[in-house]
């Protein structure tokens, strides 16, 4: 979603970050702009986010190695404050 690019690529400066994937996108039709960002759960390889404006959410992966997992968590959480 191109509300999110600014977000996005402010997070790619962190530098245990590998790699950002978004990914699915749901929309639904109404007529809300209140803009989200959160922290979903860990994966495998890194974490999920969820971004969403509205009833529209995208899943956006965090590629990262598995001892830097917390670390990038927490460098997100401050940047969603």
């Amino acid at each position: 979603m191109k509300e999110f690019e600014g977000f996005l690529q402010e997070i790619s400066q962190i530098p245990e970050i590998q790699k950002i994937i978004p990914w699915r996108i749901s929309r639904q039709q109404k007529s809300t702009s209140h803009k989200t960002i959160s922290f979903s759960y860990f994966t495998n390889s890194g974490l999920k986010l969820k971004v969403k404006k509205g009833a529209t959410a995208q899943e956006v992966f965090i590629v990262c190695k598995t001892e830097d997992k917390e670390k990038v968590r927490n460098h997100l959480l401050e940047k969603i404050k």
